[in-house]
């Protein structure tokens, strides 16, 4: 594995033997993503908790039946 930065990037190099799941190497691209997101924010922890909250119960609101027989 190796890492490198350069003046606009991180280039992160994984070996092709790896038996990586592309979706959760997404997700973690994702994550990233909301971090840098995040990171530029001008929000509160309270607005932030307030907006994962509505995220959340509006989430579960179009996906229960999926859960619940």
């Amino acid at each position: 594995m190796q890492i490198q930065r350069s003046e606009n990037e991180l280039i992160i190099r994984l070996p092709n033997v790896f038996n990586i799941n592309i979706d959760y190497l997404q997700k973690l691209l994702d994550y990233l993503r909301f971090i840098e997101i995040a990171n530029k924010s001008k929000a509160t922890d309270e607005q932030i908790l307030e907006l994962s909250r509505d995220i959340n119960k509006s989430w579960w609101q179009a996906n229960k039946d999926k859960f619940i027989e």
